[in-house]
């Protein structure tokens, strides 16, 4: 009889198994923020130091350079010139027993740590145990690089979106004070009575091209315009300057009806080379002088619409009526384009509303809805002062804040001779 023992090395296995085992748990508490380098080390080199793989754990910082946090045995003599050497020339430093890792910052060349491993004394220091050791370190700083490269990048993000909403908040201040500056009050008549409103859209939209205006040509007719530039920044608000300074100059100087004076602002627009920024929608109304100054009879309203909204006129009844037409093209898309001038009577105690599409435009209703309850609104407020008027069709129309810009005109034939005017 006999006895046969059959003995297996298994050492090698178990180790590889055990390291193995180590890369995956660090995988695992490698955090994924960065907020310093003492946090981010942490959670990893209190795993390290627990590894019987390892005797040693540093993380050096490149200023200095000076210890971040470490774990194990003492440091070598060695270790600190290992360290400098690795900072100072990017690249890993491997001696019999350690592992020096520089941790570059992802952003150029930079480094801005160090990462230090000793293997332990128990395994023998073969090409085995430097290789775990030289992918462990890789594994580590690795992470470190990335989520301090995303950290930077999140944080030039979020400069950039600083930068950004401030250049758009200056943008929008001189585009509102380019619009104050240019929506100057409407002249007083004696027997017209003209109000004006201007508010601009909410905080967080841009201001856009709205624009009203009202002058006294030198024939004694007067004219009220409005007018919305494409567009939601300064340049609408700069074209828009430029587009109502066309049609007050040409209204004023030629005296010609309303779709005379928008077909010289399209040759000027094309003429001046104003650019696509200069698209607009704009109505031009002439209130003829009565034919006998201090009668009753009503005047004649001649006007012309580049692609605006129609007009209301509220009656001296309390009806309301939307005076639609085919409209012509936008200003500024073709020089010549021919326009045509409509005619309506404006009676005694009769109100002619214009606006802008910010009154009435939402996304959910369609035009001709929001147009029918507009002109319901604005029934029975024939006897109401101008000024209450459109309050009541600001309230009727908006929610809490304007989604977009509104502009609104209001003219109103005095009901008797010499009537005062309120603005």
């Amino acid at each position: 009889m006999g006895v046969l023992d059959i003995a297996t090395e298994t050492t090698r296995a178990v180790v590889n198994q055990r390291r193995l085992a180590l890369l995956g748990e660090v995988h695992g508490v490698l955090p994924g923020t960065f907020t310093d380098l003492r946090t981010f080390a942490q959670p990893v080199i209190g795993l390290l130091a627990a590894s019987p793989d390892v005797a040693r754990v540093a993380l050096y910082a490149a200023s200095g350079p000076e210890v971040v946090l470490e774990a194990g045995d003492e440091p070598e003599p060695s270790e600190l010139r290992l360290v400098v050497r690795a900072l100072r020339s990017g690249r890993r430093q491997v001696v019999p027993g350690t592992v020096v890792k520089p941790v570059r910052s992802g952003q150029g060349s930079g480094v801005i740590a160090a990462l230090v491993l000793r293997g332990t004394a128990a395994r023998p220091w073969d090409a085995d145990h430097a290789r775990f050791m030289v992918v462990l370190s890789t594994t580590v700083t690795s992470a470190l690089r990335d989520v301090v490269r995303r950290r930077v990048q999140d944080d030039a993000l979020r400069l950039r979106a600083v930068h950004s909403e401030e250049e758009r908040a200056r943008a929008s201040e001189v585009s509102l004070a380019l619009q104050r500056a240019v929506l100057t009050d409407p002249p007083r008549l004696d027997d017209l009575e003209v109000v004006v409103h201007y508010q601009p859209a909410a905080v967080e939209r841009n201001i856009g091209g709205d624009w009203y205006d009202a002058f006294t040509r030198r024939d004694g007719a007067t004219t009220v315009v409005i007018g919305d530039v494409i567009g939601h920044d300064l340049d609408a608000a700069v074209a828009m300057g430029q587009i109502r300074s066309l049609v007050r100059a040409i209204g004023y100087d030629s005296q010609e009806t309303p779709a005379r004076v928008l077909e010289r602002v399209d040759a000027a627009i094309d003429g001046l080379a104003l650019g696509s920024s200069a698209t607009a929608t704009a109505l031009v109304a002439c209130v003829e002088r009565p034919a006998r100054p201090g009668g009753d009879e009503a005047r004649t309203v001649r006007w012309s619409s580049a692609g605006h909204l129609p007009p209301i006129l509220v009656r001296a009844d309390g009806t309301t009526e939307v005076l639609r037409i085919r409209n012509d093209l936008l200003l500024g898309m073709d020089p010549g384009t021919l326009r045509r001038d409509h005619v309506t009577d404006l009676r005694p105690g009769d109100t002619l509303v214009l606006y802008t599409d910010g009154l009435i435009e939402t996304r959910d209703d369609r035009l001709r809805a929001r147009l029918d309850k507009l002109a319901e609104v604005l029934e029975g407020t024939q006897t109401a002062d101008l000024g209450t008027v459109v309050e009541t069709a600001l309230s009727g129309m908006l929610s809490v804040t304007a989604d977009d810009d509104v502009a609104i005109v209001m003219v109103r034939c005095s009901a008797r001779p010499g009537a005062p005017v309120n603005r």
